[in-house]
């Protein structure tokens, strides 16, 4: 008997900019995608948040029927304490 592994999908947002994921990822349960989006979600706002425009990006877990299942946000909060 074959073991079917499942497969998850991560999209990101900022708020203007989506990432719709088509490939997906093979993981062996919701626990290790809900590992791979939190993962992944510094790399990403890296290079969303440092333009000084969007503060906060978010991960969204689904599965291969489009149910979300899990979504994590990084924002970002920032001020001058003297001026630059």
């Amino acid at each position: 008997m074959e073991v079917r592994v499942p497969r998850y999908f991560i999209d990101t947002t900022d708020g203007s900019f989506h990432a719709i994921d088509e490939e997906g990822l093979e993981l062996a349960n919701l626990e290790a995608a809900r590992h791979e989006a939190v993962c992944a979600l510094p790399e990403i706002a890296r290079g969303r948040i440092d333009n000084g425009v969007h503060k906060s990006v978010v991960v969204k877990v689904r599965d291969e029927e489009g149910a979300g299942l899990y979504q994590a946000a990084l924002a970002l909060s920032e001020e001058w304490v003297v001026a630059p």
